[in-house]
C-alpha cells in the first residue's frame, strides 16, 4: 500500500471514529432531554448516590479499568445534577484523571500480563478485534480511543501487551482529558 493511501485510509478511520463518538454523545444527550421533555425526573432517581458519590466513583473505577463498560457521559450527567458549575468541573476532572490512570492500568496490564493464560483468553474473546487495529493504526488508534467510544481501557492493554513505549503512550493517552472537556462542556450545556 503506498503512503497516500494509507494516509488517506489512516484520515477516514479517524474521522469515522470521531463521527461516531459525536453520534453517541448526541444519542446520550438527546435521551436526557427526551427525559426532561416527558418530564421525567432523572435527577430525583438519581438523588440517593448524590448522598454517597464515592459508591458512584467505585462503579465508575471499574468500568474504566475493566473494558469501558459505562460511557463516562452518563457520570458527567450525573455530576451535572449537583447544578454548581465548580462542583461539577471538580468531578468531571476527577472522572478524567481515573480515566487516564485506568489507561495506564490497562497498559501495564497488558504489558505483565499479557502472556499469562488468563490475559491470552480476554485477548481472545475482547479484544480480537482491537490488536489488529492497534498493530495497522498504531498511537493513532490510543488518540481515537481516548477521544471516541471505541474501548480506551481495551486499547491501552493491547498497546501495553504489544509492549509500545510507554512515554509515547502516556504522551498520546493524555488525549483522554481533551475528550473530558469537550463533553463536559456540551454535557453542562445541553442538560437541565
Amino acid at each position: 500500500m503506498d503512503t497516500s493511501t494509507y494516509k488517506k485510509e489512516r484520515r477516514r478511520f479517524f474521522m469515522g471514529n470521531m463521527l461516531r463518538g459525536g453520534l453517541w454523545l448526541l444519542i446520550i444527550l438527546g435521551f436526557f432531554i427526551l427525559l426532561e421533555v416527558l418530564e421525567f425526573d432523572y435527577y430525583a432517581l438519581m438523588g440517593r448516590f448524590y448522598d454517597r458519590p464515592l459508591v458512584l466513583f467505585l462503579i465508575y473505577s471499574f468500568s474504566e479499568t475493566f473494558f469501558g463498560i459505562i460511557p463516562p457521559e452518563l457520570f458527567m450527567i450525573w455530576a451535572r445534577g449537583y447544578q454548581n458549575i465548580i462542583q461539577y468541573v471538580e468531578i468531571v476532572s476527577l472522572l478524567a484523571v481515573i480515566s487516564y490512570i485506568a489507561g495506564i492500568i490497562g497498559y501495564f496490564a497488558g504489558r505483565y500480563f499479557g502472556d499469562l493464560p488468563f490475559y491470552q483468553k480476554i485477548k481472545r474473546y475482547k479484544l480480537n478485534r482491537v490488536i489488529p487495529l492497534v498493530q495497522k493504526y498504531g498511537f493513532l488508534l490510543v488518540i481515537i480511543a481516548a477521544l471516541t467510544p471505541v474501548p480506551f481501557s481495551a486499547t491501552c492493554m493491547v498497546v501495553g501487551s504489544l509492549r509500545f513505549p510507554f512515554r509515547k503512550f502516556l504522551f498520546f493517552s493524555a488525549f483522554r482529558f481533551l475528550r473530558f472537556v469537550l463533553y463536559a462542556y456540551i454535557v453542562w450545556h445541553a442538560t437541565l
